[in-house]
C-alpha cells in the first residue's frame, strides 16, 4: 500500500491543511464559513494576465533541460497519449539520450483482450516513431510492466485510514485497481545506473477553463491528480512535467492557449458564453477535445489514443471495465466496499452538495481561479442579447398586451 502521502497536493479550510479530500471535505462540512482550496506544495505566480512571450516549445524545453541536469535516470511514466507523448516529443527534439518509458499494467488487467489489444498497438505505434531512439540513444521501452494491487482487506483499511488522496482518482477508480492500491509485493527498476538519483516523469495535468465576472479563467481540480506510481525505486522522485516550479510560465501559456482557442470556438459555433458552456467545452469529455490539445501543443502517439477512449467515460476503458468484473471478484468486492463506505460514512459526514450520489463520487476541490483576459465583446454582446430574449419572453403579459382576434 502507499507508503507517501501526495506530495504535490494538499487541500486547505480555512488555515488547516489536509493530505487527502475526503478528511478536508470533513471538516469543511463542519466549518462552512471557511475556504476551501486545492494548493500546490510549490507557489505559482499570482499573475496571470499576462501571456508569457515565449512559446509553449520553449518553456517545454525548459523543463526537459532542468530535468536532465538534475537526474541521471530518467523515466516517462508513458501511455502513449497527449500528456506522456508529448513530454516523450520533447525530449527526443533534444536527442536526450538513456530515457526509458515505462507503461505499467496491474497484474490483473493484464489478462484482459482490451489491455493486451492496447498493448500490442503501443508496441507497433513505439516502433514505428521510437525504433531510431532506441537504436541511437540507447532508450528502453517497457510496455505491460506488471504491479500487483492491493487485497479486498487492504482496500478496506485504506478507506478507514483515509489513506489515499483524491476519492474519485484513488479510492473509487473504475475498476479500483488505481496506483493508490498498490500492494507493495512487486517493484519495477527504472534505474540505468542504480549509484546515480533518478525521477519518473508524469504528464500531469491540463487547466480546466471557465468564465468568472466577463474574465477566462483557469483553474485546476483535485480529480485529476492521482497518487503516483510508488510500484519502484524508493528514492526515485516525481516529477509532474506540465505544472510545476521549475517553470511557472508553462502552466500559464497552456492555460492561455486553451482559453484563446476556446474563445474562438465559441464565435465560431454562436455558443452562449455560460460557466456551464464553458466546463462542457474545456473537460476532455469534450467535443472539441482534440483541438483543444492541439492548440495547446499535445499530441499522442497515434489517432486512437488522441481520442478520449481510455479514459473512464470512454469505449475502451468501458469494455475494460466489463472484462475487469468478469475476472477479478475482488474488484467486484471492492465496489461493494466503496459503495458503503459511501453510504455510511460519506452521506453522512459530507455536505450533500459535494456528493454525485448516483456515480457514488465526490465532486473535486478546485484552486483559486487565474484570471487570464477579458471576453471577447462579441460574445458578451451574445449573451445579454439572449438574456433580454428570455427576459421578455418570461414576462406575464398584461391583458391590454394581447391583440384582439
Amino acid at each position: 500500500m502507499h507508503s507517501k502521502r501526495n506530495q504535490f497536493v494538499q487541500y486547505n479550510v480555512g488555515d488547516k491543511s489536509f493530505s487527502n479530500d475526503v478528511d478536508a471535505f470533513q471538516y469543511f462540512t463542519k466549518n462552512l464559513n471557511n475556504k476551501l482550496e486545492l494548493k500546490f506544495q510549490f507557489s505559482l505566480d499570482e499573475d496571470w494576465t499576462q501571456e508569457p512571450v515565449e512559446s509553449i516549445e520553449h518553456y517545454r524545453q525548459r523543463v526537459c533541460e532542468y530535468i536532465e541536469n538534475k537526474y541521471h535516470n530518467i523515466t516517462i511514466a508513458w501511455s502513449g497519449g497527449t500528456d506522456s507523448e508529448t513530454v516523450v516529443d520533447a525530449f527526443r527534439r533534444r536527442n536526450t539520450k538513456n530515457i526509458r518509458l515505462l507503461h505499467a499494467t496491474n497484474h490483473l488487467a493484464q489478462f484482459t483482450k482490451s489491455r493486451q489489444w492496447l498493448h500490442e498497438h503501443m508496441r507497433q505505434q513505439a516502433m514505428t516513431k521510437h525504433a531510431d531512439a532506441v537504436k541511437d540513444l540507447g532508450w528502453q521501452i517497457q510496455i505491460g510492466e506488471t504491479w500487483k494491487t492491493c487485497t479486498t482487506n487492504n482496500f478496506d483499511n485504506q478507506l478507514s485510514d483515509t489513506s489515499f488522496g483524491s476519492w474519485s482518482a484513488d479510492a473509487f477508480s473504475e475498476t479500483f485497481n488505481s496506483w493508490s492500491s498498490d500492494s507493495g509485493e512487486i517493484k519495477i527498476k527504472t534505474k540505468h545506473n542504480p549509484k546515480h538519483n533518478g525521477c519518473i516523469i508524469h504528464g500531469k495535468e491540463k487547466p480546466e477553463i471557465n468564465i468568472e465576472d466577463g474574465w477566462w479563467v483557469a483553474k485546476y481540480n483535485s480529480g485529476m491528480f492521482e497518487l503516483p506510481f510508488e510500484f519502484i525505486e524508493e528514492d526515485v522522485e516525481t516529477v509532474y512535467f506540465f505544472i510545476n516550479d521549475i517553470c511557472p510560465e508553462l502552466p500559464k501559456k497552456l492555460a492561455w492557449a486553451k482559453a484563446k482557442e476556446m474563445e474562438k470556438i465559441f464565435i465560431e459555433n454562436n455558443i452562449l458564453v455560460t460557466q456551464e458552456n464553458a466546463t462542457k467545452t474545456s473537460l476532455s469529455s469534450s467535443n472539441y477535445y482534440t483541438r483543444l490539445n492541439r492548440a495547446m501543443g499535445y499530441k499522442a502517439i497515434s489517432k486512437f489514443l488522441d481520442t478520449s477512449a481510455t479514459k473512464i467515460w470512454g469505449w475502451w476503458f468501458e469494455q475494460l471495465d466489463k472484462e475487469m468484473k468478469q475476472l477479478d471478484k475482488e474488484s467486484q468486492d471492492k465496489r461493494i466496499i466503496s459503495n458503503k463506505y459511501f453510504d455510511e460514512v460519506l452521506v453522512k459526514t459530507i455536505d450533500n452538495r459535494f456528493l454525485d450520489f448516483e456515480a457514488k463520487h465526490l465532486h473535486g476541490i478546485v484552486t483559486k481561479s487565474y484570471p487570464l483576459f477579458p471576453i471577447d465583446d462579441t460574445l458578451v454582446s451574445r449573451l445579454k442579447e439572449h438574456e433580454n430574449e428570455q427576459e421578455s419572453s418570461n414576462k406575464v403579459k398584461q391583458p391590454w398586451e394581447y391583440k384582439k382576434k
